[in-house]
């Protein structure tokens, strides 16, 4: 399902603009259903909280910030593509339908079923200066007694809607890494249960905001695209990986200051230290909750698919985990968001 160049203008029905509109980013792909391809693709760094900021800032309505953004980046989207189309639909999924967006959605409830058929979606109207009406449909998160997510739910519509993956959406661990890594079960087709591991999120306040500052690097981190360029990071995220198992997350952290202070590791070897120490916590706490039999299944994009395979191998437990092929991740948003057109 590659992006590809329309051979001739789809038709208006078979059109549909898909949002996955996070915290920190901006993503808007239109999509030929019919053909099932991504016609067009624009990706901002403009996600749901800065302008939930400005607003309060500027102390501007918040709806209207939401509407102008979006009504100006789908203007710019059919424009360039020559779309001559009156009106067209827009699914939105994401952070756009929370507290801090630009319609707050309560959560459907778990079990939610992998078909959509327990989502919560509503219905706004936009009207572009063009003239071209715009039924945006806003998908909540799902959450269970005490957990929740926003997006990641629309991403396993999609991801277990590919062939691929059907035969273990019968009984698997679904992991899908980030800011705030999810971990769902699920059992006969459906979404059972969730537990949030804060680990992308620790490895940035832990180092821009914590004692362990001072011997990490976090720039090299995303400079070198998450990719251990030297033989000596490839040994520190080991050893962070390894702590993680002998001392557990709490025994290790305050190891990656010692490592600098009294064994002199540069910083930019540290932070891998950091990461290996996060990761393997976190899949250490798969073996500690999942049974050994049940299979997990990560969907990751390549940069976090390497990381997590290679702490994995460390731990002896890569045989347990599948990953999601890049090209999956990637359309799993709209192939979700399709499954509720």
């Amino acid at each position: 399902m590659n992006s590809q160049s329309a051979t001739q203008d789809p038709s208006e029905s078979s059109l549909f603009l898909s949002c996955d509109w996070g915290t920190s980013s901006f993503r808007l792909r239109l999509i030929d259903v019919e053909r099932g391809v991504k016609l067009a693709e624009s990706k901002r760094d403009v996600g749901v909280k800065s302008i939930y900021l400005r607003s309060v800032k500027e102390g501007i309505d918040r709806s209207s910030l939401f509407e102008t953004f979006l009504s100006e980046e789908c203007q710019d989207m059919l424009q360039s593509k020559g779309m001559a189309v009156k009106s067209i639909r827009m699914m939105l999924s994401g952070m756009a339908s929370s507290s801090i967006g630009w319609v707050d959605l309560p959560y459907a409830r778990m079990p939610f079923p992998l078909d959509g058929s327990g989502a919560v979606v509503q219905s706004r109207e936009l009207s572009l200066d063009s003239g071209v009406t715009i039924d945006c449909r806003l998908i909540s998160g799902v959450c269970s007694q005490d957990e929740m997510m926003r997006g990641e739910e629309t991403e396993l519509m999609g991801i277990f809607s590919c062939p691929t993956y059907r035969s273990i959406a019968g009984h698997c661990l679904a992991v899908v890494p980030g800011t705030h890594s999810k971990h769902v079960v699920i059992r006969d087709g459906v979404m059972q249960s969730v537990q949030t591991y804060m680990t992308g999120e620790l490895l940035e306040v832990l180092s821009r905001h914590s004692v362990l500052q001072a011997t990490v690097d976090l720039a090299t981190v995303f400079d070198q695209k998450f990719k251990m360029v030297l033989e000596s990071q490839q040994e520190a995220f080991k050893s962070g990986v390894f702590r993680a198992k002998q001392s557990g997350l709490l025994g290790g952290l305050f190891q990656t200051r010692t490592r600098g202070v009294l064994h002199s590791a540069p910083a930019h070897d540290n932070i891998w230290f950091l990461l290996g120490l996060l990761i393997g916590e976190e899949l250490l706490q798969i073996d500690k909750h999942y049974p050994e039999e049940l299979p997990v299944l990560i969907a990751a994009g390549v940069r976090f698919s390497a990381l997590y395979r290679q702490a994995a191998e460390h731990l002896d437990r890569v045989d347990r985990l599948q990953f999601v092929q890049a090209e999956d991740l990637d359309n799993a948003s709209w192939l979700g968001q399709r499954i509720l057109i």
